[in-house]
């Protein structure tokens, strides 16, 4: 599904900490999949994220504070959010604003977006599913 115009992706928190959890290749596997890409991330997801940085416990407050620099380093697009509060929410009106692929593992968001039409990238054993 390669095309010649560049392909927004908006990555959620599921999928960010699947990238230090499980070691997943994101970047690599959604760009030979999709060919062309923009990564973007939503505030809400920033927030989300600064949240567990600041109030979690061990592994996950080090693995959010660790995203929060990743971030910072590969230059993520960051784009403003529809619903601040929500992050699912905020990713699926953000989606359908922007015509973009969805980037999570989580199986709540998966439905959410599915039964809203929306693309959405996942991994299933390591391997990357569009669906």
């Amino acid at each position: 599904m390669v095309s010649s115009r560049s392909r927004v992706v908006l990555l959620d928190t599921s999928v960010l900490f699947s990238i230090f959890e499980r070691k997943l290749p994101l970047v690599d596997d959604i760009t030979l999949e999709l060919g062309k890409v923009k990564f973007a991330i939503p505030e809400s997801v920033i927030n989300e994220l600064k949240k567990l940085s600041e109030h979690s416990k061990g592994s996950k407050k080090r693995i959010a504070k660790a995203i929060l620099e990743y971030i910072r380093n590969e230059e993520f697009q960051i784009v403003k959010s529809e619903d601040i509060n929500d992050a699912d929410r905020d990713l699926a009106l953000l989606a359908r604003k922007m015509n973009a692929v969805v980037a999570t593992v989580d199986k709540d968001l998966i439905k959410l977006l599915k039964r809203e039409s929306i693309d959405v990238i996942t991994w299933r054993y390591k391997r990357m599913r569009l669906v």
